[in-house]
């Protein structure tokens, strides 16, 4: 594949991630410190909304699939589904605060529901098209790259806008100001990456036939051994990054005492993920991609142990060094499981002569989404619990714990966990190579033509 193609597909994560950045960062705080919410019923809210989210990436797999489209298969829903995922944010936003309770609690979780319908829409023919487009190992894994590289863009941008947000005298006019540029961007990175991929599901895959398979039999494809670990590593991943996320604002608040410093830290953060992604990326070509993943991981959750216990008020070099080493760390986590799923499609397709890349790609983020989901109500449940108030000025010392319970404890267990079920999983490179070889490789001749020989 040409550099500017891989690159145009890669911009579409730019502008997938700064919206899913912004509802898994601030949506929670949004509901409880802005709008008023209980903790609980933000974190509700957030679940529902996710749970359906995971519910219709599945069905979404099966619709790309079996689509017939002059557009492309996959490319047709991220043509036409861009600017309904654009408007859907940004109606994210528009929760009243002076509305009753059960009004702003119904509003929060369909606006949730309704962007999760146009993000599975999007999205999960997006990821699928990475293995239509190359079925060469190390080129999958640079693709995978340049998303992550410009997925982490995206976020600084996110950030550097949510700390653009102090400089509005009204901070909810400011907050819907910043989401429709967010929601404009969204729909320009996505028609761009439309654009950049036209025709390319011709290049790879098309020679296999398009099973017309039942939802049970697509969800039977779950107990089988290598897709169980590899969506098990994505749920226990989900939960980590989804309560990291949720808690930041808080911890940055309530830890720090400074809630502005949140968006720097994760400038910080994300800025140094994107730089060591290649560093990762030349290992992944010299070592198992499994045990640097378990490597990453495990430091991760030392990192955030540190700082979600050792981290006190106006310490913000600590902070902020504490960032730098989480990116560093976390950059494996945002490389190595994506590069993996690829992989998978064509090892089923090798075991069983079928291939179904948007249904695989649909059941990861499936489990994704459940992961973030369980996160929000997770950590929502963990704030009530310890008497987290939105409306307090200060914050118990019980509530101000649960924040660091939150931040530095539970995503580095569920790391940890993830990264060990990774070890299961049994397609290394020297497995996928000979699968390829096989794959490839001309159809035996008949008996007829032997015996002529």
């Amino acid at each position: 594949m040409r550099m500017r193609n891989k690159i145009g597909y890669a911009l579409g994560d730019m502008g997938i991630s700064i919206s899913y950045f912004a509802v898994g960062f601030f949506f929670i705080y949004y509901l409880t410190d802005i709008v008023g919410m209980d903790p609980f019923l933000a974190g509700l809210a957030f679940f529902i909304g996710k749970l359906w989210d995971g519910v219709n990436d599945p069905l979404m797999g099966i619709l790309s699939d079996r689509t017939r489209s002059r557009f492309g298969r996959k490319r047709v829903y991220v043509l036409f589904g861009a600017l309904p995922m654009a408007v859907s944010f940004i109606l994210l936003w528009m929760i009243p605060a002076n509305a009753a309770v059960w009004v702003q609690f119904v509003l929060a979780a369909l606006s949730m529901t309704l962007y999760a319908t146009a993000y599975s829409v999007v999205v999960v023919p997006y990821m699928a098209l990475v293995p239509v487009m190359t079925a060469d190992y190390d080129e999958r894994t640079q693709i995978t790259g340049l998303r992550a590289i410009l997925s982490t863009l995206a976020t600084i941008i996110g950030g550097a806008a949510a700390l653009a947000l102090s400089a509005f005298p009204d901070e909810v006019v400011g907050l819907r100001a910043i989401t429709l540029s967010f929601g404009t961007f969204t729909l320009i990175s996505l028609l761009i990456a439309s654009r950049s991929v036209k025709g390319v599901e011709s290049q790879a895959g098309t020679d296999v036939a398009i099973m017309q398979h039942s939802l049970r039999e697509y969800l039977a494809l779950t107990v089988q051994k290598n897709v169980r670990w590899l969506l098990a590593l994505k749920f226990l991943g989900a939960i980590a990054t989804g309560t990291i996320s949720a808690a930041l604002p808080y911890f940055a608040e309530y830890v720090l005492g400074d809630e502005g410093k949140s968006t720097i830290g994760l400038a910080t953060y994300v800025a140094v993920s994107a730089l060591f992604i290649p560093v990762w990326t030349r290992l992944t070509q010299r070592f198992d991609k499994r045990r640097l993943l378990l490597i990453g991981n495990a430091a991760s959750a030392v990192v955030l142990l540190v700082m979600g216990f050792l981290g006190q008020a106006g310490q913000l070099l600590f902070f902020y060094l504490g960032c730098a080493a989480l990116g560093v760390a976390m950059s494996a986590y945002l490389l190595i499981p994506y590069s993996l799923v690829p992989d998978l499609v064509d090892y089923y397709e090798h075991e069983t002569g079928e291939r179904h890349e948007s249904i695989f790609f649909g059941l990861w983020i499936t489990v994704h989404q459940l992961g973030i989901s369980f996160a929000g109500l997770l950590f929502g449940a963990c704030l009530a619990a310890f008497g987290y108030r939105g409306d307090a000025l200060t914050q118990a010392a019980s509530a101000v714990f649960a924040v660091r319970l939150a931040f530095g404890v539970i995503p580095g267990l569920f790391l940890v966990l993830a990264a060990l079920v990774a070890l299961r999983y049994s397609v290394t490179r020297e497995t996928y190579q000979q699968m390829r070889r096989e794959l490839e490789q001309p159809p035996a001749a008949s008996a007829r033509e032997l015996v002529k020989g």
